[in-house]
């Protein structure tokens, strides 16, 4: 039987069609998607349980402000940021058609964590800044949405990341504002309804093991979902400034 056909990564998407083509990703190379959030996933994970005594599915009404915000900041520059690394370069090797293998991913994103975390760093920091103010706030987070895939793949610095990333977001701001939206829900109710399971102790092995998954589970997809909305805004970009027959492929990191 004839192995199925590489997803066109570089083109234009619905909402619709990102989501549907991130789960296509997943049920495709489970394995892969899975291992690689894992690797990310469980040790923050059993590092913080160890810090704190509070297991993935706790509540932060268990936990210190000072401890929260903590927590949310290492997750912010470092997993999510690694997570994404890993999974654009599984995306582009998806989109050539060649069988992703787990050590050259993983090694290629563990190469460009540094760039990716501190273009992911500086914009948070603009973010929050702009929070103050709420609407500008939203705006920069709207426009630095895809800025961890750009420094991923670019590999140019922090700084060209923020503004190639502002460029493609340029103009599709509803856009990248509804696929957020609808992740984060989706996301958020799977944690949720994890969160709701009474496994009696959060620092239990059970609730433990549960809320890695479902962490894992969670991040993965949307990682995958920001991947493709990268290479959805670049094909969006390249129409527009680009002649016809000159737009990048997927590996292409000018």
């Amino acid at each position: 039987m004839d192995s199925p056909r590489p997803p066109e990564i570089e083109r234009p998407r619905s909402l619709a069609e990102i989501l549907a083509e991130a789960l296509d990703i997943y049920q495709r190379y489970p394995a892969l998607v899975l291992t690689l959030a894992l690797g990310v996933i469980a040790p923050y994970e059993l590092a913080v349980l160890a810090a704190t005594g509070e297991g993935p599915l706790a509540t932060q009404a268990h936990q210190k402000a000072g401890v929260t915000i903590l927590l949310a900041l290492l997750n912010y520059a470092f997993v999510a940021p690694l997570i994404s690394a890993l999974l654009i370069y599984a995306v582009i090797v998806i989109g050539e058609g060649r069988g992703p293998r787990l050590t050259q991913v993983a090694a290629r994103g563990l190469r460009v964590l540094p760039e990716v975390a501190a273009a992911v760093i500086a914009a948070g920091l603009g973010i929050g800044l702009g929070l103050l103010l709420i609407i500008p706030g939203i705006l920069l987070a709207l426009r630095w949405s895809v800025v961890a895939q750009v420094a991923a793949v670019d590999h140019a610095g922090w700084l060209p990341a923020l503004r190639r990333s502002g460029e493609l977001a340029r103009g599709h701001y509803w856009h990248i504002a509804g696929l957020l939206l609808i992740t984060t829900l989706l996301t958020g109710g799977v944690e949720l309804a994890a969160a709701a399971v009474p496994l009696g102790s959060t620092s239990g092995a059970v609730s433990v093991a549960l809320g890695i998954l479902v962490r894992t589970i969670t991040a993965s997809f949307t990682g995958l979902t920001l991947a493709l909305l990268y290479f959805d805004l670049r094909a969006r970009s390249a129409r527009v400034t680009s002649p016809v027959g000159e737009q990048q492929s997927p590996g292409d990191t000018r």
